[in-house]
């Protein structure tokens, strides 16, 4: 299969019916893409994407594009001006095999490519006056079960399980995941705070789902020897344990594990390496990241291999912010989804800012999927009125 075809074989062919009513729609006029803007208002940036008919679709973009101004610009952008948007799949399979874009494949490229595609949607759930998850096909679940995900690794275990139980009580989760390891390595100390941190949320709760993220920490025996204490400890998902690019090592722990079930994948952005992942057996659960693995059809994309092997799918999305949406539609209308979704600990009972809405609150352990056209998302006029644009 030619590496551009990717999205048409495994979202557009056959059995998906995700689709299947947006391409009903597409059937109507057609809907320009007059102008993209990236901007940038304080510490936030957004992408801007505007019809020939004047409708906007927007959507706030990740930190990883303070970085990415020449890629987004220079060889993003231009390739989706003036196309239809109703086109979006030929778009996205488009832009990687233009010119010799397919070259810049990877994280940086497909992130700019995700946050156009993601706007895109936006403008065509508004053009429709339909929300997005609408146009993707019959919804599945009308809010999702939320675990709390803590990203720290330099408080104490004591601390750490404090913090989370005070959390857990405010939000009514019944799963939360910890950190283990001490991110691309680990020690001793590290190690030390990991076990401490599991035997104390255990002796909390027999019942709380527990889910363990090594960031890429260990290598292959120290991975299952990890995995295994695990286990013992009745954790359900052990997220990343070795390497995030050493397949194979990922694979021998999760073939050395019997009960846990071993996720990972959300640097990753490659079609064929998640196609591997489900051949193989090297994960149990697949974490596609909406923004980085190029936006919401390629991650469709993903969930359909998950859906078609029997695997678990789960969505990377550790926000609280205007980027939870387009993630919140995916999750609504995909079957794989397995388990509970991530929400950052640090941002229950927080006030969150104005510049925004609806917020995101979890509500009993769930969060709503958003129901306004498009994402679902409005923002405050002071946004548009004092952004700069960056064109370079």
């Amino acid at each position: 299969m030619h590496r551009g075809e990717f999205i048409k074989k495994a979202v557009l062919i056959g059995a998906s019916s995700w689709l299947a009513p947006y391409l009903a729609v597409a059937q109507s006029s057609a809907v320009i893409i007059k102008s993209i803007e990236l901007l940038k208002w304080r510490e936030n940036h957004f992408v801007v994407v505007t019809s020939a008919d004047g409708v906007k679709g927007i959507t706030l973009t990740n930190t990883r594009i303070d970085y990415l101004y020449g890629i987004f610009n220079g060889l993003v952008k231009p390739f989706f001006i003036g196309k239809d948007a109703r086109q979006l799949d030929q778009l996205v399979d488009g832009v990687y095999r233009d010119e010799r874009n397919y070259k810049f494949s990877g994280m940086p490229f497909w992130n700019c490519v995700g946050h156009i595609e993601v706007a895109i949607w936006d403008l065509l759930g508004k053009t429709e006056n339909k929300p997005v998850h609408q146009l993707l096909g019959r919804q599945l679940h009308t809010q999702i079960p939320m675990y709390l995900s803590s990203l720290t690794r330099d408080n104490t275990a004591e601390d750490e399980v404090g913090k989370i139980k005070e959390k857990l009580a405010l939000s009514g989760c019944k799963a939360v995941k910890i950190k283990v390891g001490g991110r691309m390595g680990t020690d001793r100390k590290a190690e030390q705070r990991s076990y401490k941190i599991v035997e104390l949320l255990r002796t909390y709760s027999d019942t709380l789902t527990i889910y363990a993220d090594a960031n890429s920490s260990f290598d292959v025996n120290q991975g299952i020897a990890m995995g295994k204490f695990l286990e013992e400890h009745g954790v359900d998902v052990y997220e990343e344990p070795c390497p995030w690019e050493d397949f194979e090592a990922n694979k021998k722990v999760a073939a050395s594990l019997k009960k846990i079930k071993v996720a990972g994948g959300e640097q990753d952005t490659s079609y064929h390496r998640f196609e591997w992942y489900c051949n193989n057996n090297g994960l149990d659960i697949l974490q596609p990241d909406t923004f980085y693995n190029g936006g919401i059809l390629r991650t469709l994309a993903v969930g359909k291999l998950c859906a078609q092997h029997k695997k678990g799918f789960a969505p990377h999305s550790p926000k609280s912010d205007p980027l939870e949406a387009p993630f919140l539609h995916i999750a609504s209308v995909s079957p794989a989804l397995y388990g509970y979704q991530e929400f950052p600990l640090t941002a229950v009972g927080k006030k969150q800012p104005d510049w925004f809405g609806p917020h995101f609150e979890i509500k009993n352990g769930r969060l709503d999927v958003p129901a306004g056209p498009g994402l679902g998302m409005v923002y405050s006029d002071d946004i548009w009125k004092e952004s700069k644009l960056i064109s370079e």
